[in-house]
């Protein structure tokens, strides 16, 4: 399971098998508060208990006793509460009861205990089962080192994987500012024009802790950049249903508007990979104002271009009027005239703003690491 994540429902069914139990778990339940369901991987357990639980009952008397266990000791939930308790709840009767879930072996993990939530490993017993809740909880306090090194290994083994070394060469070939957020909002990785952007401090900036925060911006643009990620983070949660606007912001330089967009990722396909692997949104920063990145030689293969035409196309898409370029390149207007005409024939575009938009996909210039 290590190598492999996908094994750990593996691992859960033969633990609980070792001590007797329904089925076992993997969980992290978020802070009441946060409005977030709970984040598991079940092995041979009920899908249906296990939805009412996300939606009705993360935090329950079990929950908060358990949190108070120290890390990677295993114990018996009934054992930390007070007999009778929990049979009082509306808990026991909606989720525990129908399916014979008298009580939960438990073990807490410290990669869970972030932003104040917690969880762990959980097994399962029937009420036949419970009968001998100490002895099992001596036998799960015996593996739970065990059980918590692989744990960590896979965690770790997940965070250096090729997949996200690959992201990291995307976001450098991606035209645009690109950067990724975790699912507090901070930023986890820029590509190198993200970074020279935000270290202008020029519409949007670095924040101290590794958030994303604007500089100098208007209130509106504040409070729509806000909304604009967290609605970004709330639709990668599952809590969110629409996808959000891209926000304008803009400059204390007077330069062209910012359009920042931000997209969820995909949620990896092992369920607390973004324990170590927190990257949750894409943000995009379209910057008009930036200077082409393509090179002239990538210009000319994608175009026909000859090397006169495509040094004159740059110029034109860095900003250079077409009456600067005689004196630049030493050449009379009627040549510069000439070879402008040919760039927009040959590249479909009638205007330098045009041609300013065609350039800036282009990838910057430099081979990506492998």
């Amino acid at each position: 399971m290590v190598a492999d994540p996908g094994r750990w429902p593996d691992v859960l069914v033969g633990v609980s098998d070792h001590l007797g139990a329904q089925g076992g778990m993997l969980i992290q339940c978020p802070p009441a508060a946060s409005g977030r369901p709970a984040t598991q991987t079940l092995a041979r357990l009920s899908e249906e208990p296990a939805a009412i639980f996300q939606e009705h009952y993360v935090w329950n008397p079990w929950t908060f006793a358990i949190a108070r266990v120290p890390f990677g000791k295993a114990a018996s939930a009934n054992s930390l509460i007070e007999p009778g308790t929990i049979e009082k709840t509306a808990f026991y009767a909606d989720v525990l009861a129908p399916w014979d879930h008298a009580d939960t072996l438990n073990i807490t993990h410290k990669a869970f205990n972030a932003d104040d939530s917690i969880g762990g490993f959980g097994f399962c017993l029937s009420s036949r089962a419970a009968e001998r809740a100490v002895e099992r909880a001596l036998e799960l306090d015996a593996i739970a080192p065990h059980l918590c090194r692989a744990f960590e290994a896979s965690l770790l083994v997940g965070g250096q994987a090729d997949g996200w070394r690959h992201l990291s060469t995307i976001l450098e070939l991606m035209p645009n500012c690109a950067l990724l957020l975790d699912r507090r909002g901070y930023v986890t990785q820029a590509n190198s024009a993200a970074a020279e952007l935000l270290r202008q401090s020029d519409g949007i900036a670095f924040e101290t802790k590794g958030g994303l925060r604007l500089v100098s911006a208007l209130a509106s643009e504040r409070q729509a950049f806000s909304r604009m990620l967290d609605n970004a983070l709330r639709l990668v949660s599952g809590i969110g249903a629409r996808l959000p606007e891209p926000v304008r912001i803009s400059r204390p330089s007077g330069a062209a508007h910012l359009l920042v967009t931000a997209v969820p990722l995909p949620r990896p396909a092992f369920a607390f990979a973004d324990l170590v692997a927190p990257a949750r949104v894409l943000v995009v920063i379209v910057d008009p104002a930036a200077k082409s990145r393509a090179t002239a030689s990538a210009i000319q293969a994608a175009y026909g271009l000859t090397g006169a035409e495509a040094r004159v196309a740059l110029l034109l898409a860095s900003g250079i009027t077409g009456a600067q370029m005689p004196a630049m390149l030493g050449v009379t207007a009627a040549t510069i005239k000439t070879q402008l005409r040919r760039c927009f024939e040959k590249t479909g575009t009638h205007s330098q703003a045009e041609l300013m938009r065609l350039f800036a996909m282009f990838p910057p210039s430099g081979r990506p690491e492998a």
